[in-house]
């Protein structure tokens, strides 16, 4: 197998955690405030084409996210384009049944602020005349067997287990249950909560380029979220790259004859 690119993308740095630290040959390229870092990854001494890495975070929010997204994508390592756009980080819970530590791997995202009417039904993004974006079945699947497998075996601790759904995403902070429950009325099957997601799907689609999604599980986006979050991004600092690092070390196992 020939070199891969992997953009790995998130909105705060305590999310990359240690993963700059992890690549060879490291790097950079700046756009304004915005740094890609790039580098090689080696699973082992005898490997002949490690996997390419870029990784970044945007800042919070609908507009940082699309605008690093871009730039991951249209950006090259060793003149290569990325096959893979991953963004993860953290998230707040929508349903009593993921909790802290879960991950939420999503099928499709909805950006739950997107109100165009009366010319557009609510939530439809216009440029794509509908208003979940939808994941590629293939690599949502091998993520979720792949972290479900290091879960199992006790690979990745804390985190606790996988669940698919919809994941609302808007360029607001819920801590308000209120919320969570008026968009659980609209957004049947609603499992998380964040302010990029769908913003990176939309780029991703609209680009052909191969998404995934993985977010962690940090609040409950009710009244106290803000100090849950505020503690919790304190612990997953130390155990995001653990979380990332479990998916790479499967990448031959990822299905990258699968096309949008």
């Amino acid at each position: 197998m020939s070199n891969l690119h992997i953009g790995i993308l998130c909105a705060m740095p305590e999310e990359i955690g240690s993963t700059t630290k992890k690549l060879k040959n490291l790097s950079e390229k700046s756009f304004g405030d915005l740094t890609i870092y790039s580098g090689e990854l080696f699973f082992d001494r005898n490997d002949k084409f490690p996997l390419l890495i870029s990784v970044a975070w945007s800042g919070w929010g609908k507009v940082s996210s699309a605008r690093a997204a871009t730039r991951l994508i249209t950006s090259t390592y060793q003149n290569q384009f990325i096959n893979l756009l991953l963004f993860t980080g953290v998230a707040g819970s929508a349903i009593s049944e993921i909790n802290q530590w879960d991950i939420v791997i999503p099928t499709e995202l909805v950006q739950h602020d997107m109100d165009a009417r009366p010319l557009f039904k609510k939530y439809v993004i216009p440029a794509l005349k509908k208003s979940k974006i939808n994941l590629m079945q293939d690599w949502v699947y091998w993520a979720t067997k792949v972290l479900s497998e290091s879960i199992s075996r006790n690979e990745i601790k804390p985190f606790l287990n996988v669940y698919n759904g919809l994941i609302a995403t808007g360029d607001k902070f819920i801590a308000d249950k209120n919320i969570i429950e008026n968009l659980s009325i609209d957004l049947t099957g609603l499992c998380a909560v964040e302010m990029e997601g769908a913003a990176v799907a939309q780029v991703a689609y609209q680009e052909r380029i191969p998404c995934l999604i993985v977010r962690v599980i940090s609040d409950g986006a009710d009244n106290s979220a803000d100090q849950i979050f505020t503690d919790f991004l304190k612990s997953y600092q130390r155990f995001s790259w653990d979380l990332i690092h479990a998916l790479l070390k499967r990448y031959r196992d990822a299905p990258w004859d699968k096309k949008i």
